[in-house]
């Protein structure tokens, strides 16, 4: 990061350019995406989740006050967030750019290429509810034990996660918006973050922020008597590392079977590239259909095409 840097959130509308998305993430770490959703479905994806809400108990330590309340199995317990949220083609084409890996490897003298793609690491709402305090400030990819190097400008396949956080009401200072470090994504391990650099990154109703799991933020205090701050949190890590919630366990397989596809591959329900997660030698999606086809997920796993 340069020393004429100037710490912005940048705003697009969801339908502007990749581009433009992809340059900001590269430059600030995070992007605010604007018409993202519509009141209907958010107040439908709140319904879904405010019984878990409203029965989760007090958390008894330093990662949540015990004023916020956590929905944790987002991606089972809501289809909107599932379906409207997580499956947009916006996070999702974001998330391959950041997060795919591709490598080229040799079988005798065959060059071979193969893609690695992401999977769902945490999905959660937390309801920030008022007398909250704020978070210490961190990294996402701290439990992935990730490594960072001081860089200027943005280097590829430097994050193994990409996250998405969609807000049910308007964030603002008052109710604890979440607050961000712009260009701290780019920063080396050894520069620890400092209160003076946090900016607030507060949205509208309707509005989302995709981030990278490298870039230093951390929640605010709820300072209001009368309003709760839910937001939606998935993250999704590279197809090669442990996945902070277990998936497997978390969402039963008769109710995978109903997800749509690209929700069943980013649960862990498709072998990645060339043989990583499979079953019986084979590609885990013939365990999703209604008849055990003994062709499905049977062919090689590493097949793959030359570069």
């Amino acid at each position: 990061m340069t020393q004429d840097y100037v710490p912005t959130i940048k705003r697009f509308p969801v339908d502007a350019p990749r581009e433009k998305f992809i340059e900001a993430l590269e430059k600030d770490g995070l992007v605010v995406v604007t018409g993202f959703a519509t009141d209907e479905e958010l107040d439908q994806s709140l319904k879904e989740v405010k019984p878990y809400l409203d029965n989760d108990a007090a958390w008894d330590g330093k990662l949540w006050p015990p004023e916020t309340k956590r929905c944790t199995r987002l991606i089972g317990r809501s289809e909107t967030v599932r379906e409207k949220f997580f499956a947009h083609r916006l996070v999702q084409d974001m998330a391959e750019e950041f997060l795919n890996l591709t490598t080229t490897n040799y079988y005798d003298q065959t060059p071979t290429t193969y893609t690695s793609k992401p999977l769902l690491s945490i999905s959660m709402t937390m309801d920030i509810r008022p007398g909250a305090t704020g978070q210490r400030i961190h990294r996402d990819d701290k439990n992935h034990h990730a490594r960072h190097v001081k860089s200027d400008n943005y280097i590829k396949n430097n994050d193994v996660l990409f996250g998405l956080m969609v807000p049910c009401c308007d964030t603002t200072v008052a109710n604890g918006a979440t607050r961000v470090i712009p260009g701290s994504h780019l920063w080396g391990d050894e520069r620890a973050p400092l209160q003076e650099e946090l900016i607030y990154a507060e949205m509208k109703k309707g509005e989302c922020l995709l981030m990278v799991g490298s870039l230093y933020h951390c929640g605010s205090p709820n300072n209001t008597t009368d309003e709760n701050r839910p937001v939606h949190i998935i993250f999704m890590c590279d197809g090669v590392h442990r996945q902070e919630e277990i998936s497997y366990l978390s969402y039963p397989i008769k109710d995978v079977k109903n997800y749509s596809k690209i929700v069943q591959e980013r649960l862990g329900w498709k072998s990645s590239a060339p043989n990583l997660g499979w079953v019986d030698m084979r590609s885990p999606e013939f365990l999703l259909q209604d008849s055990n086809d003994n062709e499905i997920g049977h062919e090689d796993l590493d097949d793959a095409p030359s570069p």
